[in-house]
């Protein structure tokens, strides 16, 4: 007798609004569970590369600290070490910080070992986190060309010397705001899915709600899922509330939590 695959997901809707290069796994995942998926990226990466960007990686092995800003810093610096033939065995001589658990976890899959996550997952905090002395310290940090200068200025003051990297830089398609009012004006989405902080401002960005309040009230009845503290702050600091979370800081965590309590 054939065993019929559990499909928790089946008759849900997801929005998934990763960017179109990273949402191949999550889509894949969700499918696989049973789910009707919409794709509309309300973020889209391109990559960076500069003289600049190339000398700080292959003068890597001078740093005392390597931070890095975002899973997608983690992709991007990797992808450029393979590129540029760097050897990873440069970064040994460094410490390395991360932004929160999801470039932890990113920098794990690379066998890296993570010295420095703050419990609070802001640039703020993380400036924090770094105990003892820094002053004459070198420290890289690898970002968006989009990211706040925060952490700089703060590890400054403290009298240490800092590089930025950007590595890429993210834009709103504003090309998929028609399509994203149509999904959420049809009410036929179970959840919609924000996996940083950038895909939900983008989101907020291309519908407009405060300039039609039958917008407003469509977001209001939306069940929000969102992968990771960082996001789910910055959903509610907009007055949303976030109904599905995980606890672990993953993708298959994202999926597993989705389908309990869908």
């Amino acid at each position: 007798m054939a065993v019929t695959k559990r499909l928790p997901l089946k008759g849900r809707t997801i929005l998934v609004t990763q960017a179109q290069t990273q949402a191949k796994r999550f889509t894949t995942l969700l499918k696989q569970k049973g789910a009707t998926v919409l794709h509309c990226p309300t973020i889209e990466i391109i990559p960076l590369e500069s003289k600049e960007t190339t000398t700080f990686l292959k003068s890597i092995q001078e740093y005392d600290w390597l931070v890095f800003m975002s899973q997608n810093a983690v992709h991007y610096f990797f992808e450029q070490l393979k590129k540029h033939k760097i050897r990873k065995q440069s970064i040994h001589g460094c410490r390395i910080a991360a932004i929160g658990k999801i470039t932890r976890e990113a920098l794990k899959q690379h066998k890296l070992r993570v010295n420095v996550t703050p419990s609070v997952y802001q640039s703020e905090n993380l400036a924090s986190a770094f105990k003892g002395n820094i002053e004459k310290r070198k420290f890289l940090i690898l970002s968006s060309l989009n990211g706040r200068p925060v952490l700089k200025e703060s590890l400054e003051k403290k009298g240490a010397q800092v590089n930025v990297c950007s590595l890429y830089k993210t834009v709103v398609p504003v090309e998929n705001a028609k399509m994203l009012i149509k999904y959420i004006c049809e009410e036929r989405i179970d959840a919609v899915t924000f996996t940083s902080p950038s895909t939900f401002e983008n989101f907020l960005t291309l519908l407009n709600p405060n300039s039609q309040r039958s917008l407003r009230v469509h977001l209001e009845t939306l069940t929000i899922a969102a992968l990771g503290d960082v996001t789910a702050k910055a959903v509610e600091d907009r007055g949303f509330r976030v109904r599905v979370r995980p606890s672990e800081f993953t993708i298959p965590s994202f999926v597993n939590t989705l389908s309990r309590e869908l």
